[in-house]
């Protein structure tokens, strides 16, 4: 799955780590969030240089605008530009492809147990 994904990023000259945190901002601000550098260091969970990278990967790219912060100077709020959109978008398709290929020739029933099992698999690696 993940060489899939980066084949499909390669024409985009950015890592997977940058695509999956671009999906992040694009999914807090569908649901009208205001994202600030701060909140990403705390839901995304890595360290504020490791966040100012990336984050300056994709602006220097063209993928997101930052600005300063309305309520706050020292806050930069994040905006996503039409390049980063349609990044998305490709991403998204990438992973639904990619997806249809895993559940290929699986019955309805066999989806149903293979996606619960994944969730447990998941699970079990978010508590330890």
């Amino acid at each position: 799955m993940k060489q899939k994904l980066d084949a499909k990023l390669i024409p985009y000259d950015i890592t997977n780590q940058q695509a999956r945190l671009l999906g992040y901002l694009d999914e807090q601000l569908k649901q009208g969030k205001d994202i600030v550098q701060k909140d990403l260091e705390r839901t995304i969970k890595l360290r504020g240089s490791s966040i100012t990278s990336l984050l300056q990967g994709l602006e220097r790219k063209g993928f997101i605008i930052r600005n300063t912060g309305s309520r706050d100077g020292r806050t930069k709020q994040m905006r996503i530009t039409e390049k980063g959109i349609a990044l998305i978008d490709e991403v998204e398709t990438a992973f639904q492809d990619v997806e249809a290929l895993i559940l290929k020739g699986l019955s309805d029933e066999e989806k149903k147990i293979y996606l619960k099992l994944l969730r447990i698999t998941y699970d079990n690696f978010k508590t330890n």
